[in-house]
């Protein structure tokens, strides 16, 4: 490499830390105006209906259960570690930046910012491909493209392959579970978020991705456990979801006996509001079942490694810039 300096941008949703009903307001009303109704016919008059409505029930819960997101410090951190990991195997001059896809700074406001003479890798934090995550970076990389003079390219990073990510968070789940907590009386409930199954408009809606995720993660875990089984954090609108929900899930191995149960939401990369407060929620309403939570990757050491070697190879492949 030259000694140009590369910058590298990670991206989540950007959900507010705390429940204040404007900034929730506004982070709705952005993902149905940015997302939603690009993949659903959502009339636009009804749109600030349901954005009062998400940001209603979302401060209602948060203050319920006395919630406050630790996305952005994590987020932070991880940057922190990523620029460590990408000196450490290709010495130059790296900046990592923090973007948001529905709140400041936004993703278009970052990559403004950077010198048109010095390349972009978007690196999306999420762990699978999908029309609500990848596919939102490479639509607003176009757009930088389209309005801006560059001379150096922006691309966006693919996600993580299903193999590393797979061995990354099974030894995240070994690391967080002690001994005492594994073996037959023990369930390993797997947790993603779910999708629309028969969304209106022709969509990778990141399923297929995200059952390889859990079926390779499974195989790796499943001597660990009694049972290695999944559920799906659903929403309610928009058609028929995943199947099953997670209250179902967590159900179904109280049922089946097991007085134990370790929750991995394996579909996360940080923690933020389904991972933690929704999982927790379902886990509240086990009788007789003790339960241990576990954190998401977060500041994994191997997580930032990674994304480290899928920005170095990125960046390898990036086309000239032009004359």
């Amino acid at each position: 490499m030259t000694g140009e300096t590369r910058h590298v941008v990670l991206v989540t949703y950007g959900e507010p830390p705390t429940a204040s009903f404007v900034d929730q307001l506004v982070y709705s009303w952005r993902i149905l105006v940015g997302l939603t109704r690009t993949v659903a016919p959502i009339p636009r008059p009804v749109l600030p209906v349901i954005a009062v409505s998400r940001a209603r029930g979302r401060t209602s819960a948060w203050r319920t259960h006395g919630y406050v997101s630790p996305l952005e410090p994590i987020t932070e951190r991880q940057a922190t570690q990523v620029r460590a990991a990408l000196t450490s195997r290709d010495a130059g001059s790296w900046q990592v930046h923090v973007a948001y896809e529905f709140r400041r700074p936004l993703v278009a406001d970052v990559l403004a910012s950077i010198p048109p003479a010095e390349p972009v890798t978007i690196v999306p934090m999420y762990a699978a491909d999908s029309a609500f995550t990848h596919a939102l970076s490479r639509a607003v990389a176009v757009d930088h493209a389209r309005t801006t003079a560059r001379s150096a390219p922006v691309q966006v990073a693919d996600a993580l392959d299903v193999i590393t990510l797979a061995e990354i968070s099974a030894d995240h789940v070994l690391e967080h579970t002690p001994p005492d907590w594994r073996g037959d009386e023990t369930a390993l409930v797997l947790a993603a978020h779910g999708t629309v199954l028969n969304p209106p408009t022709k969509i990778d809606t990141g399923l297929a991705a995200t059952d390889a995720l859990r079926i390779a993660i499974a195989a790796r875990l499943a001597p660990q456990f009694g049972v290695v089984a999944h559920g799906w954090l659903n929403h309610t609108r928009g058609g028929k979801w995943t199947d099953p929900p997670i209250e179902e899930a967590l159900a179904g191995v109280a049922d089946a006996g097991y007085t134990r149960v370790v929750y991995y939401p394996y579909g996360f990369l940080a923690d933020n509001a389904e991972s933690e407060l929704e999982g927790r929620v379902a886990l509240a309403a086990l009788t007789d079942v003790a339960s241990k939570h576990l954190p998401c990757l977060n500041e994994s050491p191997a997580l930032a490694e990674a994304i480290a070697t899928l920005v170095v190879a990125s960046m390898g492949k990036r086309a000239a810039p032009a004359a």
